[in-house]
């Protein structure tokens, strides 16, 4: 697996993401322990019917959280350019979730303390569980700019099928390549389970 250098961050190709959650059980099981969605890092988003986003930190460069935390408990690594919290600095007051312009840090009330994406010491295990190979690591915005644009052309033809099909002006194979996909993530699932005992 390519190790991530400063500078780079994921991002996820909305035009591949399944909306299968495995991304969200290994961050959840690598960070604490567990899978648990709700603990990861990642999130996904599901704009039903076709639409799956998920929201990870893009580790801005200008890095807003960093800049609105009084109590220096964000800070950037020089190795990978990831946002650390300094746990025990931080002292919950949330001010990094107002200024992140992606929604990509999540308060844990258990430890009274922020979670942002370290990008796994270099690792990131999410990418690595991907069964459609989503997530990628980029360097610039430009690259995500381009998937979302095709990702947009493509719900917009999957809309105009449904609308049609609905209509009764003819049919299209909405579970195309569904085995194939679900194999994958049942061969993902399986690798992630192994890794638990």
């Amino acid at each position: 697996m390519e190790k991530v250098v400063s500078g780079n961050f994921l991002c996820v190709n909305p035009e591949k993401c399944i909306g299968c959650g495995l991304c969200e059980f290994a961050c959840s099981w690598e960070k604490e322990g567990a899978f648990n969605p709700l603990k990861s890092r990642i999130r996904i988003i599901h704009g039903r019917p076709f639409i799956h986003l998920a929201i990870t930190c893009r580790q801005c460069e200008d890095t807003p959280c960093v800049t609105a935390c009084a109590r220096d408990a964000l800070f950037q690594s020089e190795e990978t350019g990831a946002i650390l919290v300094d746990d025990d600095k931080c002292d919950g007051c949330k001010w990094c979730l107002e200024v992140c312009p992606y929604g990509a840090i999540r308060y844990d009330p258990e430890a009274n303390t922020v979670v942002i994406c370290d990008l796994c010491e270099g690792t990131p295990k999410c990418k690595e569980m991907c069964p459609e190979e989503a997530i990628e690591l980029v360097t610039e915005d430009s690259e995500i700019m381009k998937s979302w644009s095709s990702a947009t052309r493509k719900w917009i033809e999957a809309s105009k099928n449904l609308v049609s099909m609905a209509e009764g002006k003819g049919a299209f194979n909405i579970l195309e390549d569904t085995e194939e996909i679900m194999k994958r993530v049942e061969e993902k699932y399986r690798e992630l389970l192994a890794k638990t005992k």
